[in-house]
């Protein structure tokens, strides 16, 4: 299916969406909470695969290199989609589960825009993974 082409955020909005992702995300790894290097802002979906820099579609996660958590999901993409740290390259990172610390339990929730998330269940979150390609 061919979709319309999305306008390319501006500098201006690129910058927001780091603040926005690096506030929400208190500037801490999201997968470890831990040292696992400098934090780095991540694309959840690869700009090579047409992800933007939104909020959405950005998370913290530690580490350089091949090390930490951000080299881990580099190197294990598969994984990485699977365990909610990356987007594949056919979904929307806003409708895309992620993995969020919530109350300290790690749960699914829908990243959006404006620097929020919302919680789904297991089921939604499975549903969204189903890899169909369809958002339901």
């Amino acid at each position: 299916m061919i979709c319309p082409k999305v306008p390319k955020p501006s500098k201006a909005d690129e910058a927001d969406a780091y603040e926005l992702a690096t506030l929400r995300d208190r500037d801490t790894c999201q997968r470890c909470r831990a040292g696992c290097g400098p934090s780095n802002r991540d694309h959840r979906k690869n700009r090579s695969q047409g992800g933007q820099t939104t909020t959405a579609n950005l998370q913290i996660l530690g580490g350089t290199g091949t090390l930490g958590c951000h080299g881990w999901a580099t190197s294990h993409p598969a994984e990485a989609i699977a365990e909610g740290w990356a987007v594949p390259g056919w979904a929307v990172p806003a409708e895309w589960p992620a993995r969020r610390w919530v109350s300290g339990v790690l749960s699914w929730v829908l990243l959006d825009d404006v620097g929020g998330w919302v919680v789904i269940t297991e089921a939604e979150s499975a549903r969204r993974r189903s890899g169909d390609g369809v958002i339901y």
